[in-house]
């Protein structure tokens, strides 16, 4: 509290006992005086005054609390400062990354469409041969059929083999027999040659020798 508030207080006590003979006057009715008015006056002054100054150290100690919260707002705003500064440098750099980032995002894009140009192509190329692909589906299918039906060919032709090898070892194993025959046979009949042969010549030179005897007679 201030000096001249305390000055007031001791002001106001030494006028109390005025003020308490004031209140006694009023209450038992009498007039009051000028000075009594006065007294009462400068009593509600001292009590204004009072009141004022009491609120004025309420609001000095408001400014005082203001002011420390001012100081500890001012450290974090500080403290939000170099934040900020820290979050602005991050952000320079983010954008730096961003701005790289952008070109490699066009270079990607650039390239997605020569990709993209180049898959329209393919893809022409590929519904071209899938269109061959159908058409050599259907010669496949036709060829299967073909070969289903060179192999039941085939198979017959094997059944018939197989009857005509059959046929054969019997026409082999008759070649065998007549062949062991025929070859006993002209032996039979060489020997049998032989032998007349013999006796033939045997009888010629008999018949030469008596012509020969009787001409020589």
């Amino acid at each position: 509290m201030r000096k001249t508030a305390k000055i007031e207080n001791q002001l106001l006590e030494m006028i109390q006992p005025r003020i308490q003979l004031i209140e006694n006057k009023f209450s038992s009715g009498e007039a009051l005086t000028d000075q009594d008015v006065n007294s009462l006056l400068v009593k509600s002054a001292f009590n204004h005054m009072n009141h004022l100054d009491q609120r004025l150290d309420e609001v000095a100690a408001d400014v005082a609390q203001l002011r420390t919260d001012f100081c500890g707002l001012e450290g974090r705003f500080l403290e939000l400062e170099g934040r900020f500064h820290t979050l602005e440098g991050r952000f320079h750099a983010l954008e730096g990354r961003f701005k790289l980032l952008e070109g490699r995002f066009q270079v990607l894009e650039e390239r997605f469409q020569v990709l993209e140009e180049r898959f329209h192509i393919l893809e022409g190329k590929f519904q071209l041969m899938e269109g061959k692909f159908h058409e050599l589906e259907g010669r496949f299918n036709a060829l299967e059929r073909r070969f289903q039906e060179l192999e039941n060919r085939f198979y017959t032709l094997e059944g018939k083999f197989e009857t005509l090898e059959a046929r054969f070892e019997t026409l082999e194993a008759r070649f065998i027999s007549f062949e062991s025959r025929m070859e006993a046979t002209i032996e039979k009949t060489m020997k049998s040659h032989i032998k007349w042969t013999l006796g033939l010549m045997t009888f010629c030179l008999t018949l030469f020798k008596i012509i020969d005897l009787v001409v020589q007679n």
